[in-house]
């Protein structure tokens, strides 16, 4: 796995880790962290409860449920 934007991927792997626990992050909650990182989009960086409802959000849309 390449990371080009490594900080951008940390801090979307931060939001899983402050939801679910370093130990519950999986394979495909690294995938989406890797394929957001690349995009230009930017998370709310208002609160980091903000933060994690968005990526909470964005990582369903992704997984389509």
């Amino acid at each position: 796995m390449r990371i080009n934007n490594k900080q951008r991927y940390e801090f979307a792997l931060s939001a899983f880790s402050r939801m679910y626990g370093f130990r519950k992050i999986d394979s495909s909650m690294k995938q989406f962290c890797l394929e957001w990182s690349e995009k230009s989009v930017n998370a709310p960086l208002s609160s980091l409860d903000e933060v994690d409802k968005y990526f909470h959000y964005e990582y369903k849309n992704w997984r389509g449920i």
